[in-house]
């Protein structure tokens, strides 16, 4: 009897005794590793999983990061599964270590699924720091450089004189206009394709791929991407993640191929419109080896960074709008004062718009693009101020703690553009400012993997936000019972700050305005767009 008791517990301690043994020779640990002794405080995890449950839900992350800066500090120390997080969540912090220290702090966490089979590699978001990254961003850089991105102002202009009068045909779909507005200025400027419509069957295409990377990418999403050193395990046992995986590729791959080998094909024929992927074609892209499948990821990542983030934040602004109505009837004043009824708002006219400016600048400090902050990975151990940084851990920028750190800004959680009166440059000048207090706001990112795009994003969010503040206005729609129906501010699931589609109204501001929209587009269309 007492041998059989023996071989019972032996039979079910051995797999949890072998679970036990390959975790502490995978995962990293203070035992293995006396240094780890010194890692930044942090919130107590649970075993095996860490904060990994804390994460679940993504809508309640941001107000957990923000607290644990306030509990432990301007970095603290989190761990997903078998990865480090070291969140920065301070201005200073932030110049330390992704900028002063970029070299380290540049690199990118391995990504089982999202990178190694979802995107065969080829994404460049999740490239790590290394000369194949730098070739690709490279070629990203001289599309969307200050220089180069004047010369988009034309299609942005066109694109948003048609959501006006979008706008006015039919405002309850705002949300999907905002979004053809964003995919159509970059598809435009990356591959020379217009998005007339949010029926166009290649919009979808793009939104579908984008549904993919939001729901494999947010953190916790798939166990494998927190546990990367679990790839010898049966799929089965991890959410076959490589099914999956397999699954968006072969979708995701088709489109973005299907799209490269087009303008090739228009290319050689002489009949490709002027364009970022034309250009990159023709010098040649094998020569710095990026095969096809990395090109046609290379357009694409463009494409998926310029779509979902730029729309994000005019939907995000909508709602602001909805909400303070005060801030928008401030903005139209100036806009009355500087620009009048005649005409609708330009380029030249953003200088004399500081409230405008600064209201751009409070949407994007009220709600960053993503629910999770800005991650880098580290390409070597490191110390700071004490702690103990791994090497390979992820160095997450923590915007959601610094945007609302009472110590930085009065009142944090109200919307008041008023409290970037005193910043008049742009947030591409603010980036590079040698006193990390000086930041305007931390949404387009720090280091050497900082927004590529901030110079066409800027230009996106002011020729649209001034013209539609111009041209309407934007209140709380009244339910059936003449109460007013206050708008959600909670956020799709996933990846990135969508807010949840909610209903308001968009009303001409008179109709005047509204003939000066019909007739500036009308004009649009009639000379057509030339860059």
């Amino acid at each position: 009897m007492g041998s059989l008791l023996i071989q019972g517990v032996l039979l079910v301690s051995a797999p949890v005794l072998l679970f036990l043994t390959v975790y502490f020779y995978l995962v990293p640990n203070s035992i293995k590793d006396s240094r780890r002794r010194k890692l930044p405080p942090g919130p107590p995890g649970l075993p095996f999983i860490g904060h990994l449950l804390d994460f679940a839900d993504s809508e309640a992350v941001r107000d957990k990061v923000t607290a644990w800066h306030k509990q432990y500090g301007p970095i603290f120390y989190t761990k997903l599964g078998g990865t480090d997080y070291i969140w920065l969540s301070t201005p200073k912090a932030v110049k330390d270590l992704m900028d002063k220290k970029s070299s380290v702090y540049s690199s990118r966490a391995p990504f089982p699924l999202a990178q190694d089979v979802m995107s065969a590699g080829r994404r460049q978001l999740f490239m790590p720091y290394g000369q194949r990254w730098r070739s690709i961003r490279k070629h990203s850089h001289a599309l969307l450089n200050l220089n180069t991105s004047v010369k988009y102002q034309p299609v942005q202009d066109f694109e948003s004189k048609q959501l006006l009068v979008d706008f006015l045909t039919s405002p309850k779909d705002f949300y999907m206009m905002n979004r053809r507005y964003s995919a159509s200025v970059i598809m435009l400027v990356t591959y020379g394709y217009r998005i007339p419509s949010w029926e166009d069957p290649l919009i979808k295409k793009i939104y579908n791929v984008l549904e993919n990377f939001t729901k494999m990418t947010a953190p916790g999403a798939y166990a494998i991407d927190s546990f990367p050193s679990l790839t010898f395990l049966p799929e089965r046992l991890l959410g076959n993640w490589r099914t999956h995986g397999r699954r968006a590729f072969e979708h995701d791959s088709k489109v973005y191929l299907d799209l490269w080998n087009r303008l090739k094909r228009e290319t050689d024929a002489g009949e490709a419109k002027n364009c970022f992927t034309k250009t990159f074609y023709l010098n040649d892209p094998t020569k710095s080896g990026i095969d096809d499948l990395a090109a046609a990821y290379t357009c694409g990542g463009l494409i998926e960074a310029g779509s979902e983030t730029t729309a994000t934040t005019l939907n995000n602004f909508m709602l602001c709008m909805t909400l303070f109505q005060d801030a928008q009837k401030r903005a139209q004043e100036e806009l009355d004062r500087v620009v009048g009824s005649e005409r609708l708002p330009t380029w030249e006219d953003e200088q004399n718009l500081p409230y405008v400016r600064s209201l751009i600048k409070e949407v994007l400090r009220w709600r960053p693009v993503n629910k999770f902050g800005m991650t880098h990975a580290t390409s070597e151990d490191d110390w700071y101020e004490g702690y103990f940084v791994p090497k390979g851990s992820v160095a997450v920028l923590n915007w959601w703690a610094i945007h609302r750190d009472p110590d930085l800004w009065e009142n944090p959680e109200a919307f008041d553009p008023s409290r970037y009166l005193d910043k008049p440059l742009s947030a591409a000048d603010y980036i590079n400012a040698p006193d990390p207090y000086e930041r305007d706001h931390f949404t387009y990112g720090a280091g050497r993997r900082v927004c590529p795009g901030v110079h066409v994003a800027e230009r996106s969010l002011f020729i649209n936000i001034s013209r539609v503040l111009w041209g309407f206005n934007i209140e709380r729609k009244k339910g059936p019972d003449g109460e007013l129906v206050e708008p959600t501010q909670e956020m799709e699931k996933g990846f990135f700050s969508v807010p949840i589609p909610f209903e308001c109204e968009i009303v001409p501001r008179s109709e005047k305005r509204a003939e000066v929209m019909k007739e500036e587009f009308a004009q649009a269309e009639k000379e057509g767009i030339n860059f």
